[in-house]
């Protein structure tokens, strides 16, 4: 009997066009009974329609905005870490021992100041003095040769330089004269102190010799260890020269 009425039933819903499992809603005007539409409001199935089409735009626009905000919050942080990095950065030499070849043997840190190579002491002296006293009308040249020697100098040397160059401008001198340094010796007094001897020969434009004068100099020395690029460069060494005093000789 169940299934007689069971049949009967699909048959009338086949006839009036009803789905099976249609809905029935009741138009709010009429108060008619409305089959085979949904329950739900046209607003909320527009809006639910909105969220599907444009829902994924939005969702990934929002994606790439964190994404955005996250890498340039870390790049920001790592320019930060560069430029404190760089202010903390130092600079460490070595020192490099060589054979006759000039192939290296040996390399340390130059951490802590050791007693210089007497040849290499001899070295800055007789260059230092040379610079000294040289003149020569190339102003470049003349700059250069003073530079050299202003950045081996410590405060009291540089002041026994300023006055000299006061009474005896080499660029005032070089207009008119050429001055040639020869080194006699330079050796030795003590763990600090070095003598040095050298010939002046003063010479015109023309190239004629004017005058030949000898004289003498004490330096006393100071070693430090190099640790900045710009020391390196200027006094790879670490010897400076601290007091000098110096003579015409008869």
């Amino acid at each position: 009997m169940g299934s007689i009425i069971s049949d009967w039933m699909n048959k009338r819903r086949a006839k009036t066009g009803a789905a099976p499992n249609a809905k029935v809603r009741i138009e709010p005007m009429t108060g008619l009974h409305v089959q085979g539409q949904s329950l739900e409001s046209p607003y909320v199935a527009g809006r639910r329609e909105w969220n599907e089409r444009y829902g994924d735009y939005i969702a990934r626009t929002r994606t790439w905005q964190i994404a955005f905000f996250v890498s340039t919050a870390f790049s920001g942080v790592l320019v930060f870490a560069l430029v404190d990095l760089s202010k903390k950065s130092s600079v460490q030499p070595y020192v490099v021992e060589v054979n006759k070849l000039g192939e290296a043997v040996a390399a340390r840190p130059a951490d802590i100041a050791r007693p210089a190579d007497e040849r290499i002491i001899r070295f800055q002296v007789a260059n230092f003095i040379t610079n000294a006293r040289s003149i020569t009308p190339d102003r470049v040249v003349q700059k250069r040769w003073l530079d050299g020697v202003y950045a081996v100098s410590s405060a009291s040397a540089a002041t026994f330089l300023n006055e000299h160059y006061r009474k005896s401008d080499p660029f005032e001198k070089g207009r008119n004269n050429l001055v040639s340094v020869e080194i006699n010796t330079a050796m030795p007094l003590s763990e600090t102190s070095w003598q040095v001897q050298w010939t002046e020969t003063t010479r015109g434009l023309n190239g004629l010799v004017e005058g030949t004068t000898r004289w003498q100099a004490i330096l006393n020395l100071t070693v430090f260890t190099p640790t900045t690029a710009q020391q390196i460069i200027a006094n790879p060494t670490g010897i400076v020269i601290d007091q000098i005093t110096w003579t015409q000789q008869l």
